[in-house]
Formats: structure tokens, sequence, C-alpha cells
């Protein structure tokens, strides 16, 4: 656990947003963190680990809308970091296009993926959540990526998900589609899906990159 990760968790669990945001700021500006870490020990593990104490369902709903919405504006505000780390990143002259199908509202986790992807030298592209199918194979047609990523949590939305690879594959049979997320950790989840890559941690996406 990185050190001044308790601090930050403590600040989110009580719902501290300014004081959670200045306080990550603080940490990049004196580096005694890097961007890298912001993503790996702060922001995705507040994320997975979240626990609702309340017996209440709305009040834990509710709860995580307002983590999410911590974590969203963090990674907006951290974005000139991103910029300056991508002056230092070597070309890999790939093109990505990250996006959430339909019904995928959890985008957090494919943003901070669209920022691995950056700095692993891709030219990344997040188009966004709850991205309908033709919506998705129109991108596909006017950026013509090497790549697309796609981004699904919720296990009910491997249908879709089936659906748009299939059809990505059938019109672009060259862009290579990438999959991640919680729902493909499931048993079986994969088997029946049209994909080229599995991604499971961000070291695949920098082995991918030829990092």
């Amino acid at each position: 656990m990185n050190p001044y990760y308790p601090k930050f968790l403590d600040l989110v669990n009580h719902e501290n947003k300014d004081e959670a945001m200045l306080y990550v700021l603080e940490l990049l500006k004196e580096k005694k963190i890097e961007l890298y870490d912001l993503y790996d020990f702060f922001l995705r593990p507040v994320l997975n680990e979240f626990e609702c104490n309340s017996e209440d369902e709305e009040i834990c709903i509710w709860k995580e809308h307002v983590r999410t919405s911590i974590v969203r504006t963090i990674l907006e505000s951290t974005y000139p970091y991103l910029i300056e780390n991508k002056k230092t990143v070597k070309k890999n002259n790939k093109k990505v296009v990250v996006v959430c199908p339909s019904e995928e509202f959890h985008e957090v986790g494919a943003i901070i993926v669209t920022n691995y992807f950056t700095l692993a030298g891709f030219d990344a592209q997040y188009i966004g959540a709850n991205t309908p199918k033709n919506d998705i194979v129109s991108a596909v047609k006017a950026l013509k990526p090497d790549y697309l990523a796609l981004s699904v949590t919720n296990y009910y939305n491997l249908v879709v998900t089936k659906q748009i690879t299939e059809q990505v594959k059938g019109l672009f049979p060259n862009v290579k589609v990438i999959l991640g997320g919680n729902a493909f950790n499931k048993p079986g989840a994969l088997d029946h899906l049209v994909y080229d890559y599995h991604l499971k941690t961000k070291e695949d996406i920098f082995i991918l990159g030829g990092k």
C-alpha cells in the first residue's frame, strides 16, 4: 500500500471531494507520487475496494456515485500531467479507440485504460460510455484505428458486446478487438466472443505497445 493512500481513502470515505483532489494534486506537484502511482495505488483501489456499511441499498448507491464522481474529477484535474508525460513517450504509430458499449455506464476504468494506452505510446481516443453499436461502428469507420478496446463491467452487457465484436470484425477484419473489464473475469465469459486480446493488467497494454 502506498503510504499516502490511507489519508486519501479517508477523505473519499467521508465524501470530501475538494480535499481529496487537492491532496493528490499536492502529492503530484511535490513529486511524492507519479501519475502511474495515482492510477495504480489511489484511484483504482478506491473504486474497487468500496464497501458500504449501510443496510439501505439506496444509500450505498448514491455513496458509490459520489465516490465515482470524486475519481472522475481527479482524472480530469490531473490531465495536464498526462499531457506532460506524453512528451516523453515514444510513439508506436498505433491508434486505439476505447469505448463502453450501450447500457455500460461504468466508464472510469475505461478512461484510466485510455490514459494507460496513451502512456504506452498509442494514439488513444476514448469515445464514451453507453455507446450504441451503430455509433461504435461509425467511429471505427471514421477513425480507422488499429485496435478497438471494449470496456465492460456489467456481465449482462456481454450480449451486446458479442454483437459489436462480430459486426466490427465482419466489416473491419483488420481491426484488432481488445476486451477488458470485470465482466470478462467470470468463467466462460469469453467463450463465445470474437476478440484478439484480453487485457487483465496494465502491463498487458504496455506489452501490446512494445514497451
